[in-house]
């Protein structure tokens, strides 16, 4: 009698401790890093189609780029290079009413005939950008880009931003 007492305490302690670490995952931040992640591996895959899933239709950011603009830009990159990586670092998340902001830095390389290298960004100046995700039907999803600098590209950026 006594040691069924004992597993029914251990299995609600066990139960509780689940919940609780449930509870953690599925919060807003978490399902936010998930799907940020998502869209990375799906990119290092090579599969524009997981990319875009995590995108809003009505994406949109002050460089001109749009939902479709943006599949247009990372297709060519997948078709160029082989074996992309991503090092991408959250430096921030910041979470509203259905609203999430991620600072983020990160470093895409990927390999050519040539042989391997730095695509976008460097370890000493990596790119930066603020994004904007945003819970949409079925899920939360990159809405606007609101910071970027990437430096190989930041001449070409400064003069989209300006049109």
């Amino acid at each position: 009698m006594e040691s069924s007492k004992v597993r029914l305490v251990i299995l609600l302690v066990v139960i509780a401790a689940g919940v609780m670490g449930m509870r953690h995952y599925f919060s807003p931040e978490q399902v936010v890093r998930r799907q940020l992640h998502d869209a990375v591996a799906s990119f290092e895959n090579e599969k524009i189609l997981g990319v875009l899933a995590k995108v809003s239709r009505s994406y949109s950011d002050h460089w001109g780029g749009t939902y479709e603009g943006l599949g247009g830009y990372l297709q060519p990159m997948m078709d160029a290079y082989e074996a992309l990586m991503v090092d991408l670092d959250i430096r921030t998340l910041e979470m509203g009413d259905n609203e999430a902001r991620i600072g983020i830095t990160f470093v895409v390389s990927g390999r050519t005939e040539v042989g391997r290298g730095d695509i976008l960004g460097g370890e000493s100046s990596p790119c930066r950008a603020t994004l904007r995700w945003s819970k949409e039907e079925p899920g939360w999803r990159l809405v606007e880009t609101e910071e970027l600098d990437i430096p190989e590209l930041r001449a070409e950026l400064e003069e989209r931003k300006s049109r």
